[in-house]
């Protein structure tokens, strides 16, 4: 049986800002180079509130982030279609972890 290499442990908070920066943003500035937009992580998780350690990367722990758009700007097309390109582009790993687990 091959051994399983642990990877080092990365605050989530800190892989998600990651994710956003080396790979959400750039996408959304290449597909869509005037949409403002703003990024956070805001659900529940011991890594948004810095509480995170080692041992929750066994569970539901990863790369992730919401995007969040400006009122005038949001329409369900546009999140559709914003939904698609992600998916279809985004990369399966940031720093050596993929998304959830």
């Amino acid at each position: 049986m091959l051994a399983r290499r642990r990877t080092r442990f990365v605050p989530g908070l800190e892989l998600s800002h990651a994710f956003h920066v080396e790979a959400v943003a750039p996408l959304l500035a290449k597909h869509y180079p005037s949409l403002i937009h703003s990024a956070g992580r805001l659900d529940t998780g011991s890594e948004v509130l810095g509480f995170d350690t080692e041992r929750s990367m066994d569970h539901w722990w990863g790369p992730r982030v919401g995007v969040y758009l400006r009122e005038q700007d949001y329409s369900d097309k546009l999140r559709d279609e914003i939904t698609h390109m992600l998916g279809m582009q985004l990369p399966h790993s940031v720093r050596g972890f993929s998304g959830l687990r």
